[in-house]
């Protein structure tokens, strides 16, 4: 008993320790340089980039390091039965596109902004800078946010779903609106932002492997990245 109370509070301080990294060093990347005698302003468009791209999977690479231990056998297993999981699970994304087509359409019904400042600042970084958007959005975004909102608050809400589901989902959601937020209105944003974090949360939950929430965050960007890129392309 003792044993596995010592582990529970392991585990809460790890998920304590990884988010507090999470939001520490992702806000520092223009400070971080300065530490090397480099200004990020003084860089070129394709430096600025390259640089954000390699600290962004930097710190995806170190929290990995981290959860290598829950990380390593659920990566192994989705392997193994990747085509099960998907059959099982793709019917989620179906509801979370739904309810998020739905949430947003509600909020537009009520006010005069069409899309969130976060989704309007990918749209205006993906016209200036597409490959750094897309590598970014589709492939460690959804390494990184479901090891630090899902993994993470698992690990603090361990004996609580319900917990878990609702602040994961929350704190995803804030995490998506309140960097950008230039006016109250764009609170209600958190609303579809949070959709997708309260049903990878649920599959998470259901499936304990971190890598099947992963694989639909994956799919879900890309397929909305791509759509985007189509979008500009056609504008």
């Amino acid at each position: 008993m003792e044993k596995d109370k010592n582990y529970d509070l392991r585990d809460m301080f790890i998920g304590f320790g990884v988010l507090f990294l999470y939001l520490i060093v992702s806000s520092l990347p223009y400070d971080f340089i300065k530490l090397f005698g480099v200004n990020y302003n003084d860089l070129s468009i394709i430096a600025r980039q390259i640089y954000l791209t390699l600290y962004e999977a930097s710190l995806t690479l170190i929290i990995v390091y981290i959860y290598r231990k829950d990380f390593i056998p659920n990566f192994k297993d989705f392997l193994k039965n990747n085509i099960k999981y998907f059959k099982k699970y793709i019917k989620y994304w179906f509801i979370m596109l739904g309810l998020m087509i739905l949430s947003n359409a509600v909020i537009t019904m009520f006010t005069t902004t069409m899309t969130s400042e976060n989704q309007q600042a990918i749209v205006d970084t993906l016209g200036k800078a597409p490959i750094y958007t897309f590598i970014i959005t589709v492939f460690i975004a959804p390494i990184l946010e479901e090891l630090v909102f899902r993994l993470s608050f698992k690990k603090i809400f361990k004996h609580t779903n319900i917990l878990f589901i609702v602040f994961s989902g929350l704190f995803f959601g804030g995490m998506h609106v309140l960097g950008t937020l230039s006016n109250p209105i764009d609170l209600l944003f958190i609303i579809p932002y949070s959709i997708p974090g309260f049903i990878f949360a649920y599959i998470y939950s259901k499936s304990k492997n971190i890598c099947i929430p992963m694989s639909l965050h994956f799919i879900h960007n890309g397929i909305m990245m791509s759509l985007q890129i189509l979008l500009l392309l056609l504008a």
